[in-house]
């Protein structure tokens, strides 16, 4: 069998973006692949982490795309895996209005026990929206679903918000449910008043 250093790198290559790109197809999501090294990657990725790439969002929710970010197996730690969906807001954000709200879930027994509940924790401008989250059934079981579930204000480079999860395995999937909570977070996002 004839084998080229291209083809090697391709058997290796982490396909988590394609494994969630095609995820999204399969439910019915109207997404591309971006063109590697485009400045969409540089969102949550520092220099101990890298981008798998770029998935953009075609439709009219308010999740325009997805960046794949992958921390490398360590000494002591396995490899690790964040899915940031990015909304993009019109309205400027200021650091001072920062948000961030991140959902832990209660387990019946410490690390093996089942998930019995969830609990959001707010910094000081997001208790509203906090709120929101621990009334709302759909959101609360996404985070039951998924695991927990990081939302946040950006500005600077990018003003916006982002949904932050993290997987622990190479392939998640999510289903159309879990889509239409996403956008449902993202909704509540855009519409947040402090």
């Amino acid at each position: 069998m004839d084998f080229n250093i291209k083809s090697i790198k391709e058997l290796f290559r982490d396909k988590s973006r394609d494994n969630f790109y095609k995820n999204l197809l399969d439910i019915g999501i109207d997404c591309t692949l971006a063109k590697r090294g485009i400045n969409e990657e540089k969102l949550f990725n520092p220099w101990h982490r890298r981008s798998l790439g770029i998935i953009n969002i075609n439709d009219n929710n308010p999740i325009k795309y997805i960046n794949i970010i992958k921390q490398d197996r360590g000494k002591n730690n396995p490899p690790r895996w964040w899915y940031f969906f990015a909304i993009p807001s019109h309205d400027e954000i200021n650091k001072e209005d920062r948000i961030e709200v991140k959902s832990k879930r209660i387990k019946s027994t410490p690390v093996i026990g089942k998930v019995e509940s969830i609990t959001w924790e707010p910094n000081t401008n997001s208790e509203k929206m906090s709120d929101i989250f621990s009334e709302d059934e759909e959101i609360n079981h996404l985070s039951m679903e998924l695991g927990n579930i990081k939302v946040q204000s950006l500005y600077d480079n990018f003003s916006g918000f982002s949904i932050e999860l993290e997987f622990k395995r190479r392939n998640k999937n999510i289903n159309k449910k879990n889509w239409e909570s996403l956008n449902k977070i993202a909704t509540i996002c855009i519409n947040h008043k402090t």
